[in-house]
């Protein structure tokens, strides 16, 4: 159902395609091990059985009904503390595939992807370091496409924004092209204050005052940037200084 892409430079070139599994990431993972020269070999499954998210979550999905996959690269020309840049790359080039569709695309932090307030997409990356680079990054990936019915409310997909049916070969395709171009700037090394500066631009509450969940209290707060290692930056409520928070510090209360 789905083949390798020869018109992109890295990611699509071999795509390994299971009916059904457990974990697109672990078989990736996996596969890194047994074999370093994957760069932008893709894992994708119609039926992903025990899939993982952010916080320890799951991610469950319809099977045939989404696009459900790991991306293997090896971006050993990044410092560890530069990490936060596959995040970036890899939310652009998600984001920059789905506002072919809508204008109300977002990348909530870290890498999720919004329709306006509700989820279509969310990522789980692992890295693997060896000394003081990066040796591989897994990059799992659920985007809703033709799924309709959630037992989230506040998830959506392609299918339920526009009213019609997608083939998902078609794609996948076109998703493949907008990640290979996003890697391939951050593969430069000359544009890692374009993808930081467009992460912002991109940036769900963004300058903008938002609820949130820090030290069990909800708070208002202003989202003003990112770290280069990735926290999330917050100036709260009747507070002087600038919070850098990670994932384990801050939740986003949504108001309805």
């Amino acid at each position: 159902m789905y083949n390798s892409i020869y018109d992109t430079l890295i990611i699509g070139k071999k795509v390994i395609y299971l009916p059904s599994c457990h974990s697109t990431n672990d078989i990736a993972a996996e596969l890194v091990r047994n074999d370093a020269s994957m760069e932008g070999a893709i894992v994708i499954t119609d039926d992903q059985t025990k899939g993982r998210g952010q916080r320890g979550t799951t991610w469950v999905t319809q099977p045939r009904m989404n696009l459900t996959m790991s991306v293997i690269l090896t971006p050993i020309f990044l410092p560890i503390q530069e990490q936060f840049l596959i995040s970036q790359a890899m939310a652009l080039g998600i984001s920059s595939y789905l506002s072919n569709y809508s204008d109300k695309v977002k990348i909530k932090w870290p890498n999720d992807i919004y329709l306006g307030d509700k989820k279509i997409c969310g990522t789980l990356i692992e890295n693997g370091i060896q000394g003081t680079r990066l040796a591989s990054s897994v990059v799992g990936m659920g985007i809703n496409i033709n799924q309709i019915d959630f037992s989230n409310p506040r998830a959506t997909s392609l299918a339920k924004e526009s009213g019609q049916d997608f083939i998902l070969a078609d794609e996948f395709y076109q998703l493949i092209h907008h990640l290979d171009a996003w890697y391939l700037k951050l593969k430069s090394t000359k544009n890692n204050h374009e993808i930081r500066q467009a992460y912002l631009e991109n940036l769900y509450g963004y300058n903008q005052v938002c609820l949130f969940r820090y030290r069990n209290e909800v708070v208002s707060g202003t989202v003003t940037g990112i770290t280069d290692y990735g926290k999330l930056c917050v100036k709260f409520e009747n507070q002087s200084e600038i919070k850098e928070l990670d994932l384990k510090e801050v939740e986003w209360v949504w108001e309805n």
